[in-house]
């Protein structure tokens, strides 16, 4: 018996990003592609897409990696702790890393195995 495709059909009631005078807060991303179905089979493929997925919020707020200061993530698994750090420094590297919180949780969509959210601070502020 399949699963039922619970993948939202649409963009969820919120805004991807929103600035608060200096800061920008990026709502949780996914790994979602096409039709916010999830990309990658693995943890490290998941956070690479969740972040590129921060990143591009962040360039339509004028903003870039760099400026993030905090990041939250949730993981489905705690074994892929390991795997999503690393994935995650790699993805930073170049820059200062940001203050972390990283808790495992039961994310909302089939699937996914991490979300992510930032807060990014405008340069020179």
């Amino acid at each position: 018996m399949s699963q039922p495709d619970l993948a939202p059909r649409r963009q969820p009631q919120f805004s991807s990003h929103r600035r608060a005078g200096e800061l920008v807060f990026v709502s949780g991303q996914m790994a979602f592609g096409e039709g916010f179905r999830i990309e990658g089979d693995d943890v490290a493929a998941q956070t690479a897409r969740c972040l590129q997925r921060i990143a591009d919020e962040l360039g339509r707020a004028g903003l870039g990696p760099g400026d993030i200061v905090k990041a939250t993530v949730w993981l489905a698994r705690v074994e892929d702790f390991a795997a999503f750090d690393q994935a995650y420094g790699a993805w930073f590297a170049g820059h200062i890393l940001p203050a972390r919180s990283t808790v495992r949780a039961d994310l909302m969509v089939p699937g996914a195995l991490v979300e992510i959210e930032a807060i990014a601070c405008q340069p020179g502020a």
